[in-house]
């Protein structure tokens, strides 16, 4: 006589240990699903960094001389330079090498705008290589 699952019968069931593996597998894949979803749900937007989107918005004129006001008010003549780049990258400004005293040293920060044109703010620091002596901001459009 022929086994029990030839005759018609349902199928034995999966080893143990092909079933383990089976739920190890799907509740594995359930985790990655979970972190994918929490980690877009949670994450911030990829747009300006948050301390420069009120100058982005206010445009390239008043934005720069809304910067130009704040950099000067939290950086007086006389201040370290040093602060004053570690301030501007922490903002998301990119800064060159500082080449000598008063040369070198300009910051960058571009931002596309919700009317897809670009800003581009350029921080100039005039210094005599460790102290500041005047902040200059300028903006431009570009479409």
């Amino acid at each position: 006589m022929a086994p029990p699952w030839r005759r018609g019968a349902p199928t034995p069931p999966a080893e143990p240990s092909q079933r383990t593996a089976r739920n190890a597998i799907i509740a594995g894949g359930l985790i990655l699903v979970g972190l994918l979803v929490g980690t877009q749900f949670f994450s911030p937007r990829w747009t300006a960094p948050f301390e420069m989107e009120r100058y982005v918005r206010a445009g390239a004129r008043q934005g720069a001389a809304l910067l130009e006001k704040d950099l000067q008010k939290s950086f007086p003549a006389g201040s370290d330079i040093g602060l004053l780049f570690t301030q501007l990258s922490r903002m998301g400004f990119s800064c060159g090498a500082v080449l000598d005293a008063g040369r070198g040293g300009d910051c960058r920060f571009r931002a596309r705008r919700e009317d897809n044109r670009v800003l581009t703010l350029v921080v100039v620091p005039r210094h005599d290589g460790v102290k500041l002596q005047s902040v200059t901001v300028t903006a431009s459009m570009v479409p």
